[in-house]
């Protein structure tokens, strides 16, 4: 019975469900940033090469499109499960090792990845108190740091959910 099905009788939803529901999303905007910054970049290069004619302020809006694209694959990671990812060590502990070894890491890359969101949430603060900016456009680039700030604190979220997982 699919998940859809599950909704519509009125029963839980699998534990893969909500992953569907943050993952659609999040694929969904960064491949939009991706292309962006493609076409962005190759429509560039070719009205340089063509027309002598570049696109003002391209690498500024290529900088923050960057920011918002690695806030975004942040969380992705975490539920490819491909963070932290040492199997060739893992694969030769026994089960029982394993599993103490996956919460450890899950909380330790929640850990950092909430730090790095705070720390990133105190530079979005500075930049936007000091009105830092881009150097052609003067496009704000507390943006960037708001985008990070949020993508790490997805990720941090997300590994706690991975580590009450491992502990079930």
């Amino acid at each position: 019975m699919s998940d859809e099905d599950s909704e519509s009788a009125g029963r839980p939803v699998s534990a893969d469900g909500w992953r569907r529901w943050i993952e659609a999303p999040l694929t969904a905007c960064g491949a939009l940033a991706v292309f962006a910054m493609m076409f962005l970049s190759v429509g560039d290069a070719l009205l340089r090469s063509l027309f002598d004619a570049p696109i003002f302020g391209a690498n500024d809006y290529t900088q923050i499109i960057l920011s918002i694209a690695v806030s975004i694959s942040l969380p992705l990671c975490v539920l490819a499960g491909r963070v932290i990812a040492i199997d060739t060590l893992v694969a030769l502990l026994s089960a029982g090792l394993r599993r103490p070894i996956d919460i450890a890491v899950s909380l330790a890359g929640a850990v950092m990845m909430a730090y790095l969101a705070w720390r990133a949430l105190l530079n979005a603060r500075e930049a936007a108190r000091f009105a830092e900016t881009t150097l052609l456009l003067q496009l704000p680039l507390d943006i960037s740091y708001y985008a990070l700030a949020a993508g790490s604190a997805l990720s941090a979220l997300l590994l706690l959910t991975e580590s009450r997982t491992h502990e079930s």
